[in-house]
């Protein structure tokens, strides 16, 4: 069983999760490339190279058809290694890999480039100010390297990829997550072939760390496979039998 964490965290983040599992599953944890006890890279890397890593690693300890469980930017990479290499389940907590595009966000982009260009001949301390303030919190915290990483990172749609995916797939996601939002989660359940999705009604971006006992019950139902035994399935949507139905989901 393999662990593959989000972007800024570490296989630590799976501590309470691992504790549960690990008197009956081999697990390993990954701190990829940049993050926790790893290195961070020379070079700026894309996602083929994270995919590239995790099947080395694999390969050195001699793990074949692992199940693997990742999180937000470790689903990517999970996505990506699935449909090239021999997995056996793959479970999915809140990730990321749909790439949306808006007129907002395309308008915010292309000023951001050419105050970028402007700054950088002209006022070169709003230039550095730009650069080292301008994205997300992630970007921001992030070094020169990995914010070129996380460039290359999010340019990926993972679509097509999500379609060519033919094993036992679960979502798990939380319905007010706001960094990968809910309706991802939908358009990845239609898009995955054999997938079947769990909704967390209180969580949002880390439904494994919000509803724990939940998630790990969940995890330790699908990894019996026992799906059927005390959930009810509603269009490869799983709802615990004791989850109310009305819930209110946040605009999606």
């Amino acid at each position: 069983m393999v662990f593959l964490h989000g972007w800024g965290q570490n296989f630590l983040s799976f501590n309470k999760i691992t504790e549960e599992l690990k008197n009956d599953y081999q697990i390993l944890g990954i701190d990829l490339p940049g993050f926790g006890m790893s290195d961070e890279p020379e070079y700026p890397l894309g996602l083929n190279d994270y995919v590239d890593t995790v099947e080395k690693i694999l390969e050195h300890l001699s793990l074949k058809e692992p199940i693997i469980i990742a999180h937000s930017f470790g689903g990517r990479v999970a996505i990506r290694y699935s449909i090239t290499r021999p997995t056996k389940v793959l479970i999915l907590v809140s990730s990321a890999g749909i790439k949306r595009r808006s007129i907002s966000l395309g308008l915010k982009i292309f000023c951001y480039k050419v105050l970028k260009r402007i700054y950088r001949i002209i006022a070169r301390k709003k230039y550095f100010h730009l650069i080292n303030h301008s994205g997300s919190d992630d970007y921001v915290q992030a070094t020169p390297i990995m914010k070129q990483t996380m460039s290359h990172i999010i340019s990926v749609d993972l679509r097509k990829d999500l379609r060519k995916i033919k094993i036992p797939t679960h979502l798990l996601w939380g319905v007010y997550d706001e960094a990968t939002p809910y309706r991802d989660a939908l358009l990845m359940h239609k898009l995955i072939s054999h997938s079947q999705l769990h909704p967390f009604y209180r969580s949002g971006h880390f439904c494994y760390l919000t509803e724990g006992r939940k998630f790990i019950n969940t995890l330790k139902r699908i990894l019996s496979e026992d799906l059927y035994g005390n959930i009810q399935k509603h269009n490869g949507i799983l709802f615990d039998s004791d989850e109310r139905f009305d819930h209110h989901y946040p605009n999606q």
